[in-house]
């Protein structure tokens, strides 16, 4: 009873941490409202009351401005996306009330909801508030189930499918499944792997609408895949009706309850458009959507309708959807065969067959029907990308771990190497496919997480991946003439159409979030391969494909500042239905990950408190040395320095020295700059901050690239003996050019410092054009190596000290 009972707590306490995690990413991704924060503060009391017992040296700082406070979570893995893991307890700080506590699970949906919504209201809080609850009721229950079930793994599509115990985790209510009682849930939840008869329904034809690419009449293709009775007409019709004037429909259990319970069922019962025949045939199971059922031994699988609330919405087949997967299915036939001439180890899963059913001109939800194909036998080994991005647990490890161990020991290679082996292949299979489907065809399917399905050889290496929901394969419009006479015969072509610009964010959420960075940051979780690593091979691929084949899906990725993610959060929260307003949900910025791959650790990150650089001139007898900025020491200098007079102007930070502290804390763990101090002949003289303007305010104001970085130098001195002006400019401008990663220096001077940028153009800057940023008018600058060394030759060669130490 003890042991029952300190398990389920435990299991608690993880489907919190679960949701927790996935609340503060999801918020962080689409409000871009956090910040790495590093240490406990000397001057901000009540944040140093909540983080002085925190055994996290790093935290994100988030700032709700609509409660007015500041929420502090520990980063227990820090990812170079927005995928970090979390420890608890989480810290509210509010400094107008002057009190700091611990949020509960409900206190924190609060906090999320009335950031997201546009308009708080207490009956969509309730809402969302349910549905936490409900995912994390069927979590514990779900991880009660995988505990029991210790059964070794397989690498069937069928055991892929049901083992996702987080679920959709670029969503709030990864497991909310609202509408299924609990016995439901474990009969129809795919975790608990039991068979489900089907049930059927005879419609009378006048209702249906049939749209098919194969060449079979749909009842004839039905019995060719499911056993049905051979008394149906005896047992089922009435005198005068004829088995021939009805379609054979089947129907998810759960939603043939359902119908019968509704007006529209029964009025249909009534006229005899709809007969209930009850469940028969062969089992099917549920996979990771539910709805989508799964025999072994069929070719096809149903997809249904299920008026159930399924992560943030009703999960229908709506009549678009139908008419898109038609419209994609016809699309293979025109152009699939050309395609898969070149990539035959990228499938499309098509949806060749769907039905509608209507009912005195209304679509009856429940009865609209897509068939999909099935290639996957029993002994295949299918692996749902999903599963690869959850903390599953498997054999005392999470199920990534499992897997790679296995792979390493087919391979006969570490973890690690096993782990870059892996991914390199899988990209290569991912990338030129989806490239040349957008740039010769315009088309883009939905290859997020949870539609992408990798077949693996006997190594479980990669071979062949597959894309499934047809009715999400969409066509740019800049493709549209492309169509013309496919259009022409088969009007339903032209729903698939979208604007490229909003093409190319979905294609961003779907590949380059949902797939890529969160596979990056799940193998990076596993403490056998740095992101980083996995990041400069993608940028690899990427860039090979582009050299061949460029088009603006690698451009964009390649090149463009920021990606597009899809707001899910905002749209649960603002009761959005991603289904039936799809067009509604907006889309959100994150930094493109592939940008790192030209970060430089040494300007951003720099290691350690000691003097790394050091250099002599002789002319000015100095010799200059840096050091990166060290609170303990610097905060209340550099407090004293901005005060003084010749500061104020410029600078502007003059704050307060608990605002200064909060400011650097913010700052030195973040990816966007680093502060320094540079000393003349062992005496500070100057600050000077490095930054990435990718990740700046500046970069807003110019065609910015990953390779520039930036400079801020504030000269502290006043006495023109002690200010040493060229050697430490110089030295700032050798540091920064003497990393591999820099192409170009910025700046970005205000106009009122005619100094600043005299000593600037004095260092080979040259002005681009004047900007107006929200605190200030400034002179864009920029500097190349070479105009650089036109003023200072002898710098090209001069010899001086910079200590690179590794980075972890």
């Amino acid at each position: 009873m003890e042991k029952t009972l300190i398990q389920q707590t435990k299991l608690t306490e993880k489907a919190q941490e679960i949701t927790i995690r996935i609340l503060l990413n999801g918020m962080l991704r689409e409000l871009g409202n956090g910040k790495f924060y590093q240490g406990v503060p000397k001057y901000d009391i009540l944040t140093a009351q909540a983080l002085e017992n925190s055994t996290y040296p790093l935290h994100i700082r988030f700032e709700l401005k609509k409660s007015d406070i500041f929420l502090f979570a520990p980063v227990s893995y820090r990812s170079e996306s927005t995928f970090h893991n979390y420890g608890l307890p989480l810290w509210v700080v509010d400094h107008k009330n002057q009190k700091v506590f611990e949020p509960d699970v409900d206190q924190l949906t609060e906090l999320v909801y009335r950031e997201l919504s546009e308009q708080f209201s207490e009956k969509g809080l309730e809402l969302f508030t349910k549905r936490i609850h409900s995912s994390l009721r069927n979590l514990e229950m779900i991880m009660e189930e995988g505990l029991q079930d210790q059964d070794a793994l397989t690498y069937s599509f069928l055991e892929s499918e049901q083992q996702l115990p987080v679920g959709h985790n670029l969503h709030p209510f990864t497991k909310a499944r609202m509408g299924f009682s609990r016995e439901e849930q474990l009969l129809y939840g795919p975790e608990f792997n039991k068979g489900i008869q089907l049930e059927y329904f005879l419609v009378h034809k006048s209702c249906v609408q049939e749209q098919s690419v194969l060449e079979q009449p749909y009842n004839e293709f039905l019995k060719s895949i499911v056993s049905l009775p051979e008394d149906l007409e005896a047992k089922y019709l009435n005198e005068g009706e004829k088995l021939s004037d009805f379609y054979t429909v089947p129907c998810h259990p759960w939603e043939a309850t359902y119908l019968l319970s509704i007006e529209e069922g029964a009025k249909m019962i009534k006229d005899r458009t709809l007969i209930h025949i009850g469940a028969f045939g062969e089992e099917f199971y549920s996979t990771s959507s539910i709805r989508s059922m799964y025999s072994p031994h069929i070719p096809w699988m149903p997809k249904f309708s299920l008026q159930v609330l399924l992560t943030g919405s009703i999960r229908i087949n709506t009549e678009k959807d139908l008419k898109r997967g038609y419209a994609s299915a016809l699309w293979r036939k025109h152009a699939g065969a050309a395609f898969e001439k070149n990539f035959n180890q990228f499938k499309l899963l098509l949806e060749p067959v769907t039905l509608g059913v209507y009912h005195q001109d209304k679509n009856i939800e429940s009865l609209n029907l897509l068939i999909r194909e099935n290639p996957f036998q029993p002994e295949d080994k299918i692996l749902l990308l999903a599963r690869l991005c959850q903390d599953e647990p498997a054999d005392g490890q999470n199920f990534i771990q499992k897997f790679f161990t296995d792979v390493s020991e087919k391979l006969g290679t570490s973890p690690e190497e096993s782990v870059t082996i892996w991914f390199a292949k899988y990209i290569h299979l991912l990338i030129a496919p989806l490239n040349h489907l957008y740039g010769q065809y315009g088309m883009a399917p939905e290859a997020h997480q949870q539609n992408l399905l990798i077949q693996l050889d006997d190594q479980l290496l990669p071979t062949t991946l597959f894309v499934r929901d047809a009715q999400g394969y969409l066509l740019r419009e800049s493709a549209r003439d492309q169509y013309t006479e496919l259009s022409k015969q088969y009007p339903e072509i032209e729903d698939l159409f979208i604007r490229n610009e909003r093409l190319l964010d979905i294609i961003s959420y779907h590949v380059l979030v949902s797939n890529l960075s969160a596979l990056i940051a799940s193998l990076g979780k596993t403490g056998w391969v740095k992101e980083r690593t996995l990041i400069n091979i993608l940028h690899s691929e990427f860039e090979q494909v582009h050299q061949e084949i460029p088009s603006d899906f690698t451009r964009y990725a390649l090149e463009n500042r920021h990606w597009g993610t899809k707001t899910n959060f905002k749209a649960v929260a603002n009761e959005i239905d991603g289904i039936t307003s799809a067009a509604a949900i907006s889309y959100a910025k994150v930094p493109n990950l592939l940008h790192y791959h030209y970060f430089s650790d040494q300007l951003i990150h720099p290691k350690g408190k000691e003097a790394f650089f050091k250099r002599y001139f002789q002319k000015d007898d100095v010799t200059v040395t840096m050091r990166p900025v060290d609170l303990d020491i610097d905060l209340e200098m550099l407090h004293e320095w901005f005060n003084r007079e010749h500061a104020i102007k410029i600078w502007q930070m003059n704050w307060p020295i608990n605002e200064l502290e909060t400011y650097y804390r913010l700052m030195l763990p973040g990816d966007e700059a680093h502060s320094y101090i540079v000393m003349s002949n062992g005496e500070p003289t100057c600050n000077i901050e490095v930054y990435w303007p990718c990740r700046d305010i500046v970069g807003d104001y110019y065609d910015v690239l990953p390779t520039d970085y930036g400079t801020h130098q504030f000269i502290a001195p006043t006495d023109p003996k002690k200010k040493y002006v060229s050697p430490s400019t110089q030295s700032m401008v050798d540091y920064v050019f003497a990393q591999p990663e820099v192409g170009k220096m910025v700046g970005e001077g205000s106009v009122d410092s005619l100094a600043s940028m005299m000593n600037k153009a004095h260092v080979g800057f040259k002005v681009d054009k004047v900007i107006e940023m929200p605190h200030k008018k400034a002179n864009l600058n920029f500097c190349y190596r070479e105009w650089y060394w036109e003023k200072f030759p002898q710098n090209k060669d001069v010899e001086f000290t910079v200590k690179i130490t590794e980075h972890e």
